[in-house]
């Protein structure tokens, strides 16, 4: 069992959707990975935002149960692979000690996933999109 972690600032909208979206594309296809999510500036336990709830219940996939963890505590060792929302994820990640070469910045052509904190549901459904379309490709690659 692969086991994955993503990462974004807040652990609200960017990282739970990711998580939620690994996890049903790995259990479509049949691979053995397990998804988890964090954030750079957060507190333990919080709720995940309304509406990455309803754009990921949209395409199947609910995270209405997730509650935000923090980074800072967590054992970055244990993943097989970290995906980081932006660039300046993955640098902050490599600053707290993750190993350089499991870390990688979930992209699309633009590069790193927009982020939806506080826009309408066209903009996170937008977001979904993204995340959705680099797991896919990232599936593949693994």
């Amino acid at each position: 069992m692969r086991t994955i972690l993503f990462v974004c600032t807040g652990n609200t909208c960017r990282s739970p959707m990711a998580q939620g979206i690994c996890e049903k594309l790995a259990t479509d296809k049949g691979l053995p990975i397990k998804a988890e999510s964090a954030g750079i500036n957060t507190v333990n336990g919080s709720p995940v935002s309304d509406n990455a709830v309803e754009v990921c219940r949209e395409i199947g996939v609910d995270i209405s149960r997730f509650r935000t963890t923090s980074i800072r505590g967590l054992d970055l060792s244990k993943y097989d692979a970290i995906y980081t929302m932006s660039i300046h994820h993955k640098s902050a990640l490599i600053a707290l000690g993750a190993n350089p070469y499991k870390v990688s910045v979930l992209a699309t052509e633009d590069g790193g996933i927009s982020d939806p904190y506080g826009g309408d549901l066209d903009t996170y459904r937008k977001c979904r999109d993204e995340i959705f379309d680099a797991i896919r490709y990232s599936l593949n690659e693994l």
